[in-house]
């Protein structure tokens, strides 16, 4: 309230006469604070005029901070949490939502733009972000403007356009600990009056943060090879954009620490280099491709988009499920994607009436392959909840029989012929699902918004999508003691299945809002989202769940004073859930459910202080509420009033950068730390959770006087804070896993700038 009652009162012009010699500097440096444009709105506006809560990351605070890709995110933003597991398998949350199923019979709940280009699947979603201009974090359901599932939210990527002002460039490198270097250049460069073509390349490796306690070399390396090149032509007021992208990465699988299976020695996660027991092999291939047309052109008075794009991967995948000795549960997948898509957008001229009208269509074919390994003694020590190897012999002969003139299971088992004395458990026992699925997904929106006084603008906007789903999935049985006894395959349901299914809804979207200042906006909002329903492909036969709908109220207030020095904003929101997609484990097999309803509601704020040229401070904070009001899953397990997964109730972050220092010209540093408080990584909120924890990041610069060069030294998570990220549990046979955060990693490196 202090804020809104000195903006409104106090716009202290005067502070503007005290700043002396430097005044002209200091103004262009502090404007930039006000002149951030976003594209939220589907058109160019001032951050400070969007009515909706987002938060952006310029290029420099890119180039200066610890995010390389869209999974650090995290790392400065107080509102979003999750990790990168791997580029396969990102979980991301945005307000307390995310997805946890990465199947292909599901999608994202947070919808993930590259240039306005949709990504779709969240295989395909995490790429290097090099030459980005900014990227945009919309918080919230945004289905009105952004289309398919932005039930938590959007985050776009704007990656820097060809320049026809000059040939231009950059290239860096970077190495640091465990092996790790980065390096990437970019150039720039006109080919006549109205062609230019733009390329970067960057390459980026590490050999691991844990130790295999079994012997081989280090786990969770990183190898990742991305480029990009764009060609834009120019003429007149037509500006067309042909951009192709390719990634390579070769890393490990999700690396995990048991927290059920200790191994002798075990120093648990406090050691610089946790000992993983690893027996099996560990893989996450993945080639990314895409390639988009952008093309941009009045017609008559109004602004024409076209955006085409095709997309897709090829990913190769391997984990160590159970993270221990024993071959309890190895799961692999080879699974790919083809997609296309295409929008048309129309925008009127920016006046008292306003508006945005669009189609899109889009379309993907994929494909998963997917298997599970196990050994029967494995299984077996899992069901005896053995912290030691346990046999399946030992087992059978401990459980009663059925039959009355049987002493044990094993002597009923035996008399039928189905195991030997002794049993010797069979290894190697593998299951299968292969699983097509074709999708096809339709949208028509319009957004407008109309000035009903100087003061006073309404947002209306309503979007209606159409969402069609066909599979095809076999699964065959496999026949061994385990499955016999649990009934069935025991991780992949065997089974056939043929099933198509249509979704559709209405999203509409209102906002009210209020500029008494040019320094001074409030708005009030009114938002619903959508994600279209799904298939369990690994259990067929299973039906369909349903989709998942999004209500959301927010009111939020943004400003700036001290001639744009100081700017601020709020956001207050509540949102509804009906049949929030969840995933769940019944016995051992992995299964999305609808989990009746959640609510969550929160507060967010952040405040951005630059009083002079060379200092710039930020506080945010995030406060949030989100729990599960009705979610029962039969009889005997009911999660309601259990908090979200990846919902921390609160979080903050405080971030400085100091620049050009009096008598050190050219020397900079930032830094960066952001604490949340406890979260927990399913929606149980037993065993898996992360206590209360922060992370500091920094980095320290130095600008070579009259050069392009630029010599760095930064540290993540510098206080070395052992930490976990995400979670796994299968109940049904004790297996309960976390997977950590990467320790401190201190890099030095030069960038040079021409």
């Amino acid at each position: 309230m202090a804020l809104v009652v000195a903006t409104a009162f106090a716009p202290l012009p005067a502070l503007a006469q005290q700043v002396g010699a430097d005044a002209g500097a200091e103004q262009r440096d502090v404007a930039e604070l006000d002149a951030i444009v976003v594209t939220a709105q589907k058109r160019s506006e001032r951050l400070q005029d969007v009515p909706i809560a987002i938060e952006t990351l310029g290029e420099a605070a890119l180039a200066a901070g610890p995010v390389t890709d869209i999974t650090a995110i995290q790392l400065v933003s107080p509102a979003v949490s999750g990790s990168g597991n791997s580029s396969a398998q990102p979980l991301i949350a945005v307000r307390g939502i995310v997805s946890n199923d990465f199947s292909i019979g599901a999608d994202p709940a947070l919808g993930i733009y590259v240039d306005d280009v949709y990504t779709g699947r969240s295989a395909g979603a995490v790429q290097e972000l090099v030459d980005i201009d900014r990227v945009e974090i919309v918080k919230g359901p945004q289905g009105t403007l952004f289309g398919r599932n932005t039930t938590a939210g959007a985050i776009s990527i704007y990656t820097n356009r060809p320049d026809p002002g000059g040939f231009s460039g950059s290239a860096a490198i970077s190495i640091g600990d465990f092996e790790a270097v980065r390096a990437s250049t970019t150039v720039n460069m006109p080919l006549d009056d109205q062609a230019t073509v733009r390329a970067s390349i960057v390459y980026d490796r590490h050999d691991g943060f844990f130790e295999n306690a079994l012997g081989g070399r280090r786990l969770d390396k990183a190898d990742h090879l991305a480029g990009r090149a764009a060609l834009r032509f120019q003429s007149g007021t037509l500006d067309i954009i042909l951009t192709g992208e390719y990634e390579r990465d070769r890393d490990d699988g999700l690396v995990a620490k048991s927290i059920v299976y200790r191994i002798p020695g075990d120093e648990g996660f406090a050691k610089a280099k946790p000992p993983v027991p690893i027996n099996a092999p560990i893989r996450n291939h993945r080639d990314l491709y895409g390639g988009n047309l952008r093309i941009e052109a009045p017609l008559g008075s109004l602004d024409f988009t076209s955006v085409s794009a095709v997309r897709g991967y090829r990913v190769r995948y391997l984990e160590d499920t159970d993270a221990t000795p024993l071959t309890l549960v190895h799961f692999g997948s080879r699974e790919w994607q083809d997609a296309q898509s295409q929008e048309f957008r129309l925008a009127s001229p920016y006046q008292a009436f306003r508006w945005t009208a669009g189609a899109s269509i889009y379309h993907e074919r994929i494909a998963a392959d997917s298997r599970t390994i196990y050994d029967e003694d494995g299984v077996c020590t899992g069901l005896a909840r053995s912290p030691t190897p346990t046999d399946c012999d030992s087992l059978l002969r401990a459980l009663p029989s059925p039959d009355p003139s049987a002493a044990s299971l094993f002597d009923a088992l035996f008399a039928a012929g189905v195991v030997t004395d002794p049993y010797t458990g069979e290894t190697g026992q593998i299951e299968t699902n292969r699983a097509r699925g074709e999708y096809l997904s339709f949208g028509v929106y319009g957004d407008f918004t109309l000035e009903l006084t100087p003061t006073f603008s309404l947002t209306g906007g309503l979007r209606y999508s159409r969402d069609r789903k066909s599979v095809n999935v076999s699964s065959p049985p496999t026949t061994n003691l385990v499955t016999l006894v649990n009934g069935g395959n025991l991780y992949l349901r065997s089974g056939q299945q043929r099933a198509s299914k249509t979704w559709d809804q209405w999203q509409p979207r209102m906002v009210l809002a209020w500029k008494p200042l040019e320094s001074l906006s409030a708005y009030a909002s009114y938002t619903r989202g959508y994600k279209s329903g799904g298939f369990n492909v690994l259990q067929p036969g299973d039906p369909p769940f349903g989709p998942e709908r999004v209500s959301q109220i927010e009111a939020g207030l943004k400003g700036s004073l001290f001639e744009r020095r100081l700017r601020y904003d709020f956001a207050a929101f509540q949102w509804r859930y009906n049949d929030l997609q969840v995933q769940v484990f019944e016995g051992g097999l992995p299964i999305v459910r609808n989990a009746g309803r959640a609510r969550g509601r929160g507060l967010e704020s952040s405040i951005t202080f630059a009083p002079d040229s060379r200092l710039d401070l930020t506080l945010a904070a995030a406060f949030l509420d989100a729990t599960y009001t009705r979610f029962r899953l039969g009889q005997s397990l009911d999660y309601t009033g259990n908090r979200l997964p990846l919902a921390p109730k609160a979080s903050g972050r405080v971030g400085v950068a100091v620049h050009d220092l009096p008598g050190l010209d050219g020397l900079s540093f930032q830094a960066d730390y952001v604490h949340r408080s406890l979260q927990y990584f399913s929606p149980d909120n037993g065993v898996l959770r992360q206590p209360a924890h922060g992370l500091l990041s920094a980095r320290i610069a130095y600008q070579i006087p009259r050069s392009g060069l630029e010599i760095v030294l930064s540290g993540e998570n510098l206080t070395n804070s052992r930490y976990a990220t995400t979670g796994q549990v299968i109940d049904a046979v004790n297996v309960a896993v976390l997977r950590l955060g990467e320790p401190r990693r201190i890099a030095v490196g030069t960038r040079l700038q021409w």
